[in-house]
């Protein structure tokens, strides 16, 4: 194989592989690549999944999001996210004081974690 076809191949392997990379979400209205945010007190929490059975709940309720970005836009303001819906209720986690639970208005909770990066 002369070595434009070996440049070629490493090159469509390295397309692929890059395009497998991202998290995929599904915020119940539209899906992409692009981490779940949500911001609150200056604090950066990222999305770790819905809420099933009872590892948290929720304890004071700390406000609602009042804008929601596009999934690729950095949420900035507080209570912002890219992820939730204008509305969606926080409140704090009995079990850790890292974790956050949204209240979405169809009634099913999702559970966001202080970024690594924010301690």
């Amino acid at each position: 194989m002369n070595p434009f076809w070996k440049t070629l191949a490493l090159a469509a392997v390295l397309l692929l592989l890059g395009a497998c990379g991202g998290q995929t979400f599904t915020n119940g209205e539209e899906s992409g690549s692009y981490a779940g945010i949500l911001m609150v007190e200056g604090e950066e929490y990222l999305w770790e999944g819905e809420l099933d059975g009872s590892e948290y709940s929720e304890s004071a309720r700390l406000g609602a999001i009042t804008q929601s970005t596009e999934p690729e836009v950095m949420p900035t303001a507080d209570f912002s996210s890219n992820f939730l819906a204008e509305g969606a209720e926080i409140y704090t986690s009995n079990e850790d004081p890292d974790v956050l639970l949204a209240k979405r208005q169809d009634g099913s909770w999702d559970v966001f974690r202080k970024s690594e990066g924010q301690e």
